[in-house]
Formats: structure tokens, sequence, C-alpha cells
């Protein structure tokens, strides 16, 4: 049975929705749709509330759903087929598509046949976007405009953004794998928003807000170093200076247990302006700050500039991705990009990048012989390479050219970040992933790291320990658990390392111990 408007009265957050439904398309046609696919789905034509559960049961739902997340773009039924079914579909599934689709109609469209919403194109449908309100395209229509618009004006567009997207994506679909991967991206999405709206609410003078976001925020992702930031801005700019200095010195903690690495710029300069604001109660503001800590270890003389950084992709979505990163990163900057090796050469020996970010396999050619011409015209550039398939030959060929890493493309993105940051030219480092995938051990940095370094500082057979499992891309949680010792235990061997190498991350260590050659020394049990 269906349900009237005004019968519908469970769904929270959404006094608001009546202004966006249409009239009723004139010549007898049906009505415009009004659908929401955030929280449960729920579709509404004209005065009529259709529930997911009155069109046709859960499989005919999921192929609209699949084709509301593309909404006016044409889906392929052997997409579908393969989504509806987990990629092992029966032998009627085509037919059974079909009438799915059948099914939808007549509860969608009743009387206009393929007239409506949903459409048939070649090989697939779509959903006309003209003819359907939809919750998440309003949501990303204010996020465009939000992206055109002033501060202030932004910031109001990001909060009623969020104001929509504050339900789970597909709350219908609580099983299908398909839904739990697109409701995980969407999810992200969000989280990513309330940074920017966290971010904006500081600039626009409303620091309470930015607090409140923040701190939603740092429940699920306490490594976020937006939010961070966001937050301590928040606070400094309330006046609230005590309470900023103790946000720093817990944000400092979780990311030196964590990740292995300090609080970026923005956070250092908001840590020294708070320093100065509460100098007459120095000794108050300090041990809030820091909660008893060694002090912040000295910056590198790397870390304290900018890095820049030439991007050789020919994927173009992958490099536009990779450029808005890099440049949010207060220590890192993306120069240029090239999607073929002969114009990533003259753009590196146009502009001398400090690293050289190089797809393995470019149109024109391979990135090793890209990176070999680059090298002879600055041999101090260090290059990063990603692939996902190296041979033992390629990696022996670029770890005698001199290239400093080898990373799997669809690898983490904070990996590579730490890469570009910590690289050395004549050490390679190869990403764990790729060195199971060819089954040998690490190959043998260039021939003029030496085996290991005499003089150098001496870990104890547990710290080697420590370092060999962080060098396989263990966390220190994961080490703690495959040593048996606690995680302050872990964290205290961690620490040891830091100070006996004079490193600040888990990537830098390791890339410094190999240089050293301390990750062949032999295992002391």
């Amino acid at each position: 049975m269906v349900q009237s408007v005004a019968e519908d009265t469970r769904w929270p957050g959404r006094a608001r929705e009546d202004e966006y439904l249409p009239p009723t398309l004139k010549g007898g046609q049906s009505a415009r749709l009004s659908i929401n696919i955030l929280g449960p789905l729920r579709v509404r034509r004209g005065n009529v509330v259709i529930g997911s559960h009155e069109l046709g049961g859960p499989k005919p739902r999921q192929v609209l759903e699949i084709l509301l997340l593309k909404l006016g773009t044409p889906v392929s039924k052997n997409h579908l087929i393969d989504v509806l079914w987990n990629g092992q579909p029966p032998a009627e599934a085509l037919s059974t598509l079909e009438s799915y689709v059948s099914v939808l109609r007549r509860h969608l469209q009743p009387g206009t046949g393929k007239g409506g919403a949903l459409r048939t194109v070649t090989g697939g449908y779509l959903i006309d976007r003209s003819m359907v309100d939809l919750d998440l395209d309003r949501f990303d229509e204010l996020l465009k405009q939000a992206g055109h618009a002033g501060p202030e004006e932004s910031f109001r567009m990001l909060e009623k953004a969020l104001e929509i997207a504050s339900v789970p994506l597909l709350g219908d679909e609580l099983l299908a794998g398909w839904a739990e991967e697109e409701r995980g991206l969407h999810s992200a999405r969000v989280a990513s928003i309330k940074a920017r709206a966290a971010e904006a609410a500081v600039t626009v003078g409303q620091p309470e807000r930015a607090v409140a976001l923040a701190s939603e925020l740092l429940l699920d992702d306490p490594i976020n170093e937006r939010a961070w930031t966001a937050l301590v801005l928040g606070l400094e700019e309330s006046g609230q200076y005590m309470e900023a200095l103790r946000a720093y010195g817990r944000c400092r903690r979780v990311m030196d247990q964590e990740i292995g690495c300090l609080p970026g710029r923005a956070l250092r300069d908001a840590h020294a302006r708070l320093l100065q604001a509460t100098a007459a109660s120095d000794e108050e503001s300090s041990e809030m700050s820091d909660d008893g800590d060694a002090p912040l270890p000295a910056l590198s003389v790397q870390s304290s500039r900018e890095i820049s950084i030439l991007t050789i992709d020919d994927h173009s979505t992958f490099t536009e991705l990779l450029t808005a990163a890099l440049d949010r990163e207060p220590d890192l900057r993306s120069v240029a990009s090239a999607t073929t090796a002969k114009s990533g050469v003259e753009q590196s020996m146009a502009l001398k990048p400090d690293v050289v970010i190089m797809d393995y396999h470019l149109p024109d050619g391979d990135g090793l012989t890209a990176a070999a011409r680059i090298l002879a015209d600055a041999p101090n550039t260090r290059i990063v390479m990603l692939t996902g398939d190296p041979t033992p030959d390629a990696l022996r060929t670029a770890a005698s050219m001199g290239i400093c890493a080898f990373l799997p493309k669809g690898g983490s993105l904070s990996t590579l970040l730490d890469t570009l940051r910590y690289a050395r030219a004549g050490n390679m480092v190869v990403h764990p992933s790729l060195v199971a995938q060819l089954g040998m051990s690490t190959p043998k940095p260039a021939p003029a790291v030496r085996a290991v370094e005499a003089g150098g500082p001496v870990l104890t057979p547990r710290e080697l320990d420590v370092l060999r499992l962080m060098a396989g891309g263990h966390g220190s949680k994961e080490v703690a658990s495959k040593l048996d010792i606690s995680l302050n235990t872990c964290r205290g061997y961690v620490k040891a390392i830091f100070a006996k190498l004079g490193t600040h991350s888990q990537l830098e260590s390791v890339m410094e111990a190999s240089r050293r050659g301390m990750l062949e020394q032999p295992s002391h049990g």
C-alpha cells in the first residue's frame, strides 16, 4: 500500500524537503520523482510516497540504487548483472534483470512505459536527471557552489551539505558488498567536507563551530591532521589558549605514536603563537603542551623548506588527485605534471624539481629510460617510481641508477608522502607488497652504500626486531602483537630507534637503517 505525504513523519532532518517537491508534469505524464538514497530509500511521485519494500524486492531496489548513484549516466546491463550477483550470475540473469526493470517502471512511472525517468539506452539503462530530484545530487551541487562562493556563503553551503549527508548512504542495503563499498567512499568524502567546513568556520569567525566539527572528526579518525589543525586554531581564535595547547600536545603524541611523524607547519606555527601568548604562565603552558615529554626534535634541513615535485604519469585523474594532495601539504609543492616520458624529461630539465614521481609504464617508453635521462642531467634529483609489477631486473637496474624508491601505484597516500619527504639519493626502498609479489628479498642498495657503517649507532637485538617489522610495513600495534610485547613497550623501542638513528619517523628510520646496512645484520633470536 502507498502512503500519503502527510503520514510520512518518520524521516528525521527532512522538515524542509517540501521545497524540492516539483509539480506534476503536463500532458498527463507521471510526476517528477523526488528520491532519497541518503538514509533508507524513499521515492516520492507527486503526492505519493513509495517505500523501498514496494519496489518489487531487494534486487529491483538495488537496480534503482545503482542507477541513481550514476544519475544521468548510462549503466550497462553487464555491469548491473555483475554487481547484483557478485560476479556469479545465473544463466537467466539478463531476462531476470529486464523483469526487474519492468517492475520498477510500473511503480515509478505507471502508464508511461519507457517514457519516464527510467530509460532504456543501448546496452543498458539510465535515470534521466531532468526528471528526478535526488538528495545526493543536491549534496553534490551544494559542494560545487561552495567551491565558487565567498567565505561566508561557502561555509553556509558546506553546512547545508553536511545536514543532507547526516545519515548513511544506502541505509536499506545492510548486506550488499557493493553498497558497503559505496558507503565507505561516501563516508570518507563526508569526513573531508566536514574538515573543509571546520577550516571555513575558523576563517569566517565561528571558532566554536570549528571546534565542534573537528572534535567529531577526531572521534573517528584520531590522526586526521586537518581536524587537529582546525581544533587548535578554533580554540586559539576563541581565546582558549590553554585548551589549544593541550590539544596540540595530544595531537603531537598521537602522531608520534601512531604514524611516527611531527605535526605539520600550520600546527607548529600555532603552537609557537600559543606559547608566546601564554608567556606569563610559561611553566604551566609548557607542561600542558608537552605533558612532560621531551622537546620536539629539531626539523631537518630538508623539511625546513618546500620540496618541489614533478609528476610524470599518463593517468590524468591520478595526477590531478595527487597534485591536490601535494598542495595540501605545507612542506610539499607540485611544480608541474607530464603525461609522457619525453615531456617529463623536458619538464625536469627546465624546472629542476627536488623529486620526480614517475610511472614505470608510459605511453612512449618505460620510466627507467626516462629516469636515466633525468639523472644524467641532474644527478641529485630523487626519483620515486610507481608500479604494480616490477621485475627483479628492473629493481636491480633502478638501484644501480640511483632511483630512490619503488612503490605500488595503488598504495596509501601517507606512504607516498613520507617517501617523498625522506627519499635520499644512493639508497632505494621497495615497498613490502612489491617484494612479496616477486617472492624475493629486499634488493641490495646501490653500490655506494656500505653493508654496515663503521662507528655507527648500535641497536639492541630487540630494537632490530622492531625495525625489521617496521621495514615490512607494520605499524606499532602490529609490531607489538607480533613480538608479544605491550604497545607502550613497543613505542619505547621505536623512540629509542629514532634517538639512536637521529630520525623522526618510521619510514625515515627504515631508510636510514637500510643506508647503514643495519637491516642486513644477522638476527640474534
